[in-house]
């Protein structure tokens, strides 16, 4: 069998457009082109000619100027959609240069042994189909340090030649084609500078990938290549763009095969999802975490990755720019004497554990791989009447989970194969021989014993990177060799980018966490359109129904349908960019620097003496005692938890048909769901063990608590259960104590400390406060902070006001509190006409209403509760005003005491 060459007229397009470049050139032979026994590439066009004809090309592409990026450089971007045939594209492009202008030398430059493979695949699949098409072969062949006879042919030959090479055979000094000092130099010179003498066409297949470091630039420009082409679905750097093929065109065109979403997820269970504790730093100082989690983009883009160190009280929401983790506090950081695991616990009731899979990963992998094997032999049944072999692809999360001595995710395979292929095979059952002959991995031994899929141990591996990577063919066909047996193959991430197959029916992504392998590569490995036995592509016709339809792939990953699309749509827009996307582009870029700002202390006496009185009311410090009711918070939290419904944990697949696929939307057809219930392995130990160990309490409290209460929902979903639990005793702890928490007066001050000082920072995060500030400027953290200094500052009846210092703060049992503003008021009083100062202490929230639970965290409340406490300790001197949104709401309330201070 040889796969049919096709003439498709996008690919002519592609090929035409680097072709035309060169148009007007003198045509390359012996006496024009040769030099001391080198062979070059040369054209006679000059610079401006060149710019003329890309010109002309983009033009006739339809492609814009500032699209394009033109430069002066010379390189070419072509940008051709995953699975649409990129390598065939370059491949005749060497030829048709060749045939035009007499181009003989040409370097295929390769990120990876997968694509080096896949370009020897398709030469040699290819061959002789093209030979009868132009009527000659060029010398192709693989760069191999031990066999410099074929360098020195590529240099002196006046036939065409091809040397596929990756960047690790000349990217540092100690190369042997970079080397000065050796018996078998080619006259005289380092190998690299007698290439770079032949002045090559360097191929740049998937640039994006290494190619434009520092250290690359400067290597390959030791080749002094002639021209550079760049050829990728997802350019980082583009220069001269002829030609684009989008995601949109390639999938509105047929060009790739239909996808189908088929979501695997946990439903009920969303924090575990979502929060992955990754590391821990201790040892000097306080404990700190680095936490997995998605974070918003200053692009927009979302990406789920570990944050910087996190400490205590960090707020994760601020941490990742993600609002949707902003009631996720990082209250403790705490390492079990009983267990010796970290873990991180939130403010809201939320725990996560080190290096624990996010939610019940190996029961997400069942389903995942019980919904591949049943679409694999739907469609088997199907596509083998017509000559089509189906194939599947799994990416895993790491290697020892399907080569080890517990291979869970080879074991969850052969368990749900076994237990489905009667179903498919009038009842028969399948053989342990069969089973492990449809199965194919792309792992290597080393030479440590260990398993992997690293480039250097995989091509040791003979039997498997031959299977896999050589026999394309064999792969393609039902037989007895080893590729013909294999229908299932798995990857860690080596096929990641740059394998492909155009029988990729079925795609599964099983990791301990959101896929990271970017999308447009994991579904770009299927996209390929399929082949059938006898070489031909079969493509569907364009109104076919989706039950007829042949080429769709089924794309199985283990997150929601929306998270796959926007990461999906992210990286279409990264790489193409929308009419919303490049305005927020400035976003990328950081902002202006920041500048060193004085805060210079108010030079007004009358100021400055009003301050000096607050600040002695104000500056008393304050000590707390708390008298718990143990009874109470047993009984209210045993009434609490029965009061907990908790939903059935659940896995959900969902399947939905992506019918069109552009820059700005995805259309899709919703295919069906099934939900499954998750089996929770918890006990009343653990819940007892981990509702201690979250709350604080001894083992003896939390057993009297969950003694009598209904366990049914706790067995229903045991972690989220945990977690609201939780969070309800912790509130009603904090309530208890508040009820016995008293504040009383300690013989010590906050110092007066208030002298001019600097800072380095932007114009947006000070206001300008010269009329009444304590200082000429105010700090401030947000809008609303911005705004009630602003106003306060026109105030008439306002002395002076400022932003509380870092250094005030006030005790409580969750932590330290500090308030924002402090202000100092005037009025007189209309019967003796005696002018009075009123002190009063702000907190500014985004709400009035303490109860105002979507504004206001359960902390933030309860630090607030226990603040009125400290001021009533002050005595009646300070009066203290939160939570408060706008500047009039606070001077209403401030109206009311100053009122009844003048009426008494």
């Amino acid at each position: 069998m040889g796969i049919k060459l096709e003439e498709l007229a996008y690919q002519q397009t592609a090929i035409k457009s680097v072709v035309d470049v060169f148009d007007g050139t003198v045509k390359n032979t012996f006496d024009n082109s040769s030099n001391d026994g080198i062979r070059s590439n040369r054209i006679s066009l000059t610079e401006q000619e060149i710019q003329e004809n890309i010109k002309s090309i983009i033009q006739e592409n339809g492609i814009a100027e500032e699209i394009a990026k033109l430069t002066p450089e010379h390189e070419l971007t072509i940008e051709m959609e995953t699975g649409t045939g990129k390598t065939l594209v370059y491949l005749k492009t060497i030829y048709e240069l060749y045939k035009h202008y007499g181009f003989t030398k040409f370097i295929i430059l390769v990120p990876s042994v997968a694509i080096r493979q896949g370009v020897l695949n398709t030469l040699e699949t290819f061959n002789t189909q093209l030979e009868g098409i132009y009527g000659f072969t060029p010398k192709a062949f693989e760069y191999d340090s031990k066999r410099l006879n074929k360098v020195t042919n590529f240099i002196e030959e006046q036939h065409p030649q091809i040397m596929i090479m990756t960047l690790a055979s000349f990217n540092s000094e100690d190369k042997i084609l970079n080397q000065a000092q050796r018996e078998d130099l080619f006259a005289n010179i380092p190998f690299i500078e007698a290439i770079g003498r032949t002045n090559p066409f360097i191929i740049m297949d998937e640039p994006q990938e290494g190619m434009d470091t520092p250290n690359s630039i400067k290597q390959i420009k030791k080749l002094n290549p002639l021209f550079k082409l760049r050829y990728s679905a997802t350019h980082r750097v583009s220069k001269n763009k002829l030609y684009r093929l989008t995601p949109y065109d390639s999938y509105k065109e047929g060009l790739v095969k239909k996808i189908e979403v088929l979501t695997v997820t946990e439903k009920n269970d969303e924090a575990t999802l979502k929060l992955e504790l990754s590391e821990v730093k201790f040892g000097k100082g306080d404990p700190k975490v680095k936490i997995k989690a998605w974070h918003q983009m200053a692009s927009g883009k979302i990406q789920f990755k570990n944050t910087a160190w996190l400490k205590e009280d960090d707020n994760l929401g601020e941490k990742t720019n993600n609002p949707s983790y902003l009631n996720y506090k990082i209250q403790r950081i705490h390492k079990s004497l009983r267990t010796q695991k970290w873990s991180v616990t939130f403010y809201n009731g939320t725990e996560i554990l080190e290096k624990q899979a996010s939610g019940n990963i190996q029961s997400i992998w069942e389903l995942q791989l019980e919904w591949l094997i049943i679409r694999h032999f739907t469609k088997k049944q199907k596509l083998q009447e017509q000559g089509i072999k189906c194939l599947s692809l799994i990416f895993i999360d790491k290697v020892a989970n399907y080569v080890s001595d517990d291979p869970v995710i080879k074991r969850i395979f052969i368990e749900k194969y076994k237990t489905l292929y009667p179903e498919f095979h009038n009842n028969q059952e399948p053989s342990a021989e069969h089973i492990e002959h449809i199965q194919g991995s792309y792992f290597a031994k080393t030479g440590k014993g260990e398993f992997t899929d690293s480039e250097s141990s995989m091509r040791k591996n003979s039997d498997v990177f031959d299977a896999i990577l050589k026999d394309k063919e064999g792969l393609l066909n039902y037989g007895d060799s080893v590729a013909n047996k294999i229908e299932f193959i798995f990857s860690h991430s080596a096929l990641g980018v740059g394998w492909d197959n155009p029988n990729i029916f079925n795609i599964a992504t099983l990791s301990n966490s959101y896929s990271e392998i970017k999308k447009r590569q994991e579904i770009g490995r299927g996209l390929r359109i399929c082949v059938d036995n006898k070489g031909n592509r079969i493509y569907d016709k364009p109104d076919v129904s989706d039950a007829d339809r042949i080429n769709q792939l089924t794309v199985i990953p283990n997150e929601t349908y929306e998270t796959f699309v926007t990461q999906y749509q992210e990286e279409i827009k990264e790489v193409y960019g929308t009419q919303t996307a490049g305005a927020g582009m400035t976003h990328t870029h950081k902002g202006k620097p920041q500048n060193e700002v004085r805060f210079k202390r108010n030079d007004n006496e009358n100021i400055n003496k009003a301050f000096k009185r607050f600040w002695a009311a104000l500056a008393k410090k304050t000590n707390y005692t708390v008298a718990f009711d143990e009874e109470a918070l047993v009984e209210r939290s045993r009434e609490a938890l029965n009061q907990i419904d908790i939903a059935d944990y659940v896995a959900e697949v969902n399947s939905r048909s992506i019918s069109a696929i552009s820059e700005e939307e995805f259309k899709d057809e919703f295919g069906g769901s099934e939900s499954y219930k998750l089996k929770a392995s918890y006990t009343a130990l653990d819940l007892v063990e981990e509702l201690s160990e979250n709350t604080g309490l001894s083992y003896t409290t939390t057993f009297s608590i969950i003694r009598d209460i209904e366990h049914a929902h706790f067995a229903k979903n045991p972690p989220q259960f945990i977690h609201r639990a939780s969070a309800l005793i912790k509130n009603i702890e904090l309530e208890e104590m508040l009820r016995g928490l008293d504040y009383h007066l300690t013989n010590e001050v906050f110092p007066f400390d208030f002298d001019d000082f600097v800072k380095q920072l932007d114009d947006k995060r000070y206001t300008l406060t010269p009329k009444r500030g304590v200082f000429d400027k105010t700090l401030v953290d947000s809008e609303v902070e911005h705004k009630f200094a602003l106003t306060a500052d026109n105030d008439d009846e306002v002395v002076c006001f400022l932003k509380l210092p870092s250094y005030y703060k006030i005790k409580t049992p969750i932590g330290e509190y500090e308030p924002d503003f402090g202000i100092v008021m005037k009025r007189k009083n209309l019967k003796d006409g005696v002018e009075s100062e009123f002190y009063f202490v702000i907190e500014t929230k985004g709400t009035n209403n303490i109860n105002d639970k979507k504004s206001l965290k359960e902390s933030e409340v309860y630090k607030i509760k226990c603040a009125l406490k400290h001021f009533e300790a002050l005595g009646v001197d300070v009066k203290y005003k939160a939570p408060v949104k706008e500047y009039d709401y606070f001077k209403t309330e401030a109206q009311k005491d100053i009122n009844k201070v003048q009426q008494a």
